[in-house]
């Protein structure tokens, strides 16, 4: 009769703890749905906000499905051309419609996996890089009113990656919670016998700020 119950005590214990690994794993990928539809608005505005004759540019490319050495050269030097060869930004608009496409497709690959390390740190390669080119621009341009990324487009993209970060820490904070509870013991074990596994975090960090 005492083995029965501790069976039966061990058995309702594994049950409850299975569960509670379910529940929060599914709380990570609801949680990164929220921050991915906030980075979508991002990196979507940043491609609507381009000039019209690069947004045109790239979808033509993109249909045309050219030599993508090619097309790249061209299409920079393009660039190159409508700014003037002395003034010359540090980084072409092309530049930024491929780092947001970039961003875009590593998103992508989350929602495939959503707790799998190597996409989500794909994912914070590609937002810094997006940064980093519209900073460039930000700077190169500081004195320049008719520039592309003029005033009002730096203070709504900074509205918008504001809007970001707290999503992005509760993200983390949700992925927190569940990576102590596929490392504490006995959760532990059981966690192993069902490849639940931690998951990866973000950067939450603004490395330009």
């Amino acid at each position: 009769m005492t083995a029965l119950i501790i069976a039966a005590l061990v058995f309702f214990w594994a049950v409850g703890a299975y569960n509670r690994l379910v529940r929060l794993r599914a709380a990570c990928a609801q949680q990164f749905a929220v921050v991915d539809a906030q980075f979508v608005r991002l990196w979507a505005w940043v491609q609507g906000s381009l000039p019209a004759s690069v947004r045109d540019e790239e979808v033509a490319l993109d249909k045309a499905a050219t030599d993508k050495a090619g097309t790249d050269k061209a299409a920079t030097d393009k660039a190159g051309a409508d700014k003037g060869g002395a003034d010359k930004a540090p980084t072409s608009l092309t530049e930024v419609w491929s780092a947001c496409e970039v961003f875009a497709e590593s998103l992508a690959q989350v929602r495939v996996n959503p707790l799998a390390a190597a996409p989500i740190q794909r994912v914070n390669i590609a937002r810094v890089q997006l940064f980093k080119l519209l900073r460039q621009e930000k700077d190169f341009h500081a004195a320049d009113e008719t520039s592309w990324f003029s005033a009002p487009l730096q203070k709504k993209f900074e509205r918008l990656k504001t809007q970001a970060w707290p999503m992005m820490v509760a993200y983390n904070q949700t992925v927190q919670t569940y990576n102590d509870a596929v490392s504490e013991w006995p959760a532990r074990w059981l966690a192993r016998q069902f490849r639940f596994e931690a998951a990866a975090k973000l950067d939450s960090a603004d490395p330009l700020a």
